[in-house]
């Protein structure tokens, strides 16, 4: 009884430590345009004035994690895509990540 319930601790750990860390890979990939907590610095919105703020509680609202994938995915105006950099999961991660942006500034 024992050896199984072992087995299934580690298989459960082993699983989390596979499930990509949305918040690292949004600092990683996302931070330099839309900022660390999902604002954009001032300068990067005189490059890119349709730069959305992330942390724009309405914004993220009215999305859902399939629509912010879906970016991430395709691209959008000028946002390249990164489908060639992230897996779907990775993309998943980091779009659960951003909906929590918008009420952990208070925004």
């Amino acid at each position: 009884m024992k050896v199984i319930l072992l087995a299934l601790a580690l298989a459960g750990s082993s699983a989390a430590a596979q499930t990509p860390d949305g918040a690292a890979l949004y600092q990683q990939h996302c931070r330099s345009c839309h900022g660390a907590k999902g604002v954009p610095s001032p300068g990067m919105l005189t490059m890119f004035p349709g730069l959305k703020a992330l942390a724009d509680s309405a914004f993220l609202t009215a999305r859902s994690e399939d629509s912010l994938v879906s970016v991430m995915r395709n691209g959008a105006g000028k946002m390249k895509s990164f489908k060639d950099k992230l897996t779907a999961e990775q993309m998943l991660a980091i779009a659960r990540f951003v909906k929590t942006l918008a009420s952990s500034t208070g925004s």
